[in-house]
């Protein structure tokens, strides 16, 4: 996997992330290993479940049906196209779900695909996860 796509899910989910520590009254501001530990937790799980999710799209799309040679007879995305194909008055809509999907398929993710899906996995993580715990820490 390219680096770049790591470095900007990584750096997504670090900006955009609750890390909840110590409070900075009691400590002037300096990072305590809570803190440390708070933002590696975060972070680094974000970029990892990220990091995956990019990796296993492909394996997802093909799953559904949407694969290199076309759209797999009796798959999801058999169904998805003729539903779609009736819909739309007998053909599937260009630009179109189905359509993005299938291209997807047959050419791959491209750079922002990649980088949305590894963001919003991440950021999904993060926000459950939601930095500490008071088992982590020591909240008063």
């Amino acid at each position: 996997m390219n680096q770049k796509y790591i470095t900007v899910c990584v750096l997504f989910v670090l900006f955009c992330s609750p890390v909840q520590g110590d409070d900075e009254s009691t400590n002037n501001g300096e990072w305590t290993s809570d803190d440390i530990w708070c933002l590696t937790k975060t972070v680094g799980g974000a970029a990892i479940f990220g990091t995956g999710a990019v990796a296993l799209a492909p394996v997802a799309l093909g799953a559904a049906g949407f694969t290199g040679a076309g759209i797999a007879v009796g798959s999801f995305a058999a169904k998805a196209m003729a539903a779609s194909a009736v819909a739309n008055g007998g053909g599937v809509i260009a630009g179109g779900v189905v359509a993005t999907l299938q291209s997807a398929g047959v050419l791959g993710l491209g750079v922002g695909a990649k980088a949305a899906i590894g963001a919003t996995v991440g950021g999904i993580y993060s926000y459950f996860v939601g930095g500490c715990s008071a088992d982590d820490i020591d909240c008063q």
